[in-house]
């Protein structure tokens, strides 16, 4: 579990997330916080190896469970872990306002 001191030393050490990463993470995190701990669920072909989501996985930002029903194709479950949610509340104000819509899903008003 990451404490925000141990999160900001390894940004200082490894750098943030892209800006994809973080807006992936950042989702997720809201559909978590919406839906109780729902999972985002992608086939395992697109997580395993990718550079999106593998270094998410790697530095403990994003977990995930595997299942398959007896078809060819794994489904990874991905779930926001309480370092994740860390990241994404330290840069809760940032992340947020790239997001189309606002908290209460209504057009962000830009000040003139």
């Amino acid at each position: 579990m990451g404490t925000e001191d141990v999160i900001r030393a390894e940004i200082e050490k490894l750098g943030r997330l892209t800006p994809e990463q973080e807006d992936i993470l950042y989702n997720i995190s809201l559909k978590q916080d919406e839906l109780g701990r729902e999972s985002t669920n992608l086939l395992m072909e697109k997580v395993k190896g990718s550079p999106l989501y593998e270094p998410m996985i790697e530095r403990e930002y994003l977990t995930y469970d595997v299942f398959n029903h007896g078809g060819k194709h794994e489904i990874a479950c991905l779930y926001v872990t309480l370092k994740g949610l860390r990241y994404c509340i330290m840069f809760a104000d940032e992340l947020s306002a790239r997001r189309k819509l606002n908290p209460a899903g209504a057009p962000w008003k830009r000040a003139c």
